[in-house]
């Protein structure tokens, strides 16, 4: 029988079990796991499955928070109004986690799911979780009564060649929009300075504003970077006549590349210098020749899209990736 353990706190290998599976990404390390903890005062949940022998065969970051914490982010932000709410603890506590568990032994997945399960049951845990997209077939038991939506992403695989990968993108988009950005003179380079991350962090909140999206603070995005940049999180800027126009952050944990934080100026839309394509093209470049496994775009509205949604459904679409749709349960 299946045994699960848990602390709020990582052991030293918590991260090294992460690596032994393909589905290990920068959601399940502790660093991560230090980031939001830091930014949205969430509590960190290690949890480990052991076999009856005492291996390892699974393990799980999970953050527990409250119910509306979001809400009230919303409204007004992480300062005194967010902080009294977690230290009052006025609100419902609530579970969530993203690209979890991640499984050692895959044949035994579903008897890691049943002592999830049966965790959440005991503990009357409020929850949401997301599955890992590739993990498509990983579901709890009906006997649960968890509810269950359908997620989806799309995913490049970068162990393809680097010709069919661009054959596969839309040629009357992407593939003339890489050449347009390459003639227009635009470059692309590597966040490596405090200075440069700045121009980043500015660019995208006037970015966000412009689209009618929350800002991040300063602390969420420079500081923040602190955290994780040792698991790999990277940012690229694309310049324009020494003039920052377009920025995308990615996560690199494990091979994975997942796409955080895209940004583009009113200059680069003005000007028809279509950064953010040449951007990810360059990120899949630096990915293929970094070995890396995949490059995950990082999440569509798969039913019910609104005008919106549609748009970003068909940005990503144009790529040439594989729709991957996934399971995210709740209660």
């Amino acid at each position: 029988m299946i045994k699960l353990k848990f602390t709020e706190k990582p052991d030293t290998s918590w991260n090294n079990h992460l690596l032994d599976s393909p589905m290990g990404t920068i959601y399940q390390t502790k660093e991560y796991g230090s980031y939001i903890q830091s930014r949205l005062q969430a509590k960190p949940l290690f949890l480990k499955f052991y076999s009856e022998n005492d291996e390892i065969i699974a393990q799980l970051l999970a953050f527990q928070t409250f119910k509306g914490v979001k809400k009230i982010d919303k409204l007004f932000g992480r300062g005194m109004v967010y902080s009294l709410a977690i230290k009052t603890s006025f609100l419902p506590k609530f579970t969530y986690w993203n690209y979890g568990p991640v499984i050692f032994d895959s044949e035994r997945h579903q008897e890691v799911l049943e002592k999830l399960g049966n965790y959440i049951k005991e503990q009357k845990m409020k929850f949401t979780g997301h599955f890992h997209p590739l993990n498509f077939d990983y579901n709890f038991n009906q006997k649960y009564n968890f509810k269950k939506r359908t997620a989806g992403t799309f995913i490049i695989n970068l162990k393809q060649n680097i010709s069919q990968i661009f054959k596969n993108t839309d040629k009357k988009s992407v593939q003339k929009n890489i050449k347009r950005s390459e003639e227009r003179g635009v470059q692309i380079s590597e966040i490596t300075s405090k200075e440069v991350l700045i121009e980043y962090y500015n660019i995208l909140n006037k970015f966000r504003k412009e689209n009618n999206l929350q800002s991040y603070s300063y602390e969420d995005v420079v500081n923040g970077y602190n955290f994780v940049k040792s698991v790999g999180q990277k940012g690229f800027l694309a310049w324009f006549n020494k003039e920052v126009i377009g920025g995308i952050f990615i996560s690199t944990f494990n091979g994975n590349i997942n796409e955080w934080g895209v940004a583009g100026s009113k200059l680069d839309r003005e000007k028809k210098l279509y950064s953010l394509d040449f951007l990810r093209w360059k990120i899949i470049e630096w990915g293929i020749e970094n070995n890396c496994n995949y490059y995950d775009l990082s999440g569509v509205k798969i039913e019910n899209r609104t005008t919106k949604e549609e748009g970003i459904f068909r940005n990503k679409k144009k790529w040439g990736g594989e729709l991957v749709k996934y399971s995210v349960y709740y209660n």
